[in-house]
């Protein structure tokens, strides 16, 4: 008969290796964090000039959307209008005025931008 000595590390190895249901457990997925940000933050335009601004979203993993989900919107009256592609005019009246992005998915995630029209 063969006997072959084991060191008590091979040992305990072997036995971590072949226990029944003690498989190492994964990682846990950490949990979407949406993000939103917006270029350019503050601007400073002639009256009735124009000015494209930039929203950049992050996806939650394996989703991909038709088109970028984002609603703008000019936070005050007569304070200009935005269209939906963030291409924003500036109005006829001098003023400081914000344009905001929404998230649609998110729409608690939101960035602003500030316009200085002269």
């Amino acid at each position: 008969m063969l006997i072959r000595s084991l060191s008590a590390t091979s040992l305990l190895l072997a036995f971590a290796c072949t226990a029944p249901g003690d498989a190492v457990p994964t990682k846990p997925a950490e949990a979407f964090k949406p993000t939103l940000s917006l270029r350019p933050v503050a601007v400073s335009l002639a009256k009735g000039a124009t000015q494209a601004f930039q929203a950049e979203i992050n996806y939650p993993e394996g989703m991909r959307y038709m088109r970028q989900p984002v609603a703008w919107l000019v936070l005050e009256a007569d304070g200009g209008t935005v269209a939906g592609a963030g291409l924003y005019t500036a109005p006829a009246t001098a003023g400081t005025y914000h344009v905001q992005v929404k998230r649609e998915d998110f729409p608690e995630v939101t960035a602003t931008a500030t316009v200085t029209v002269k």
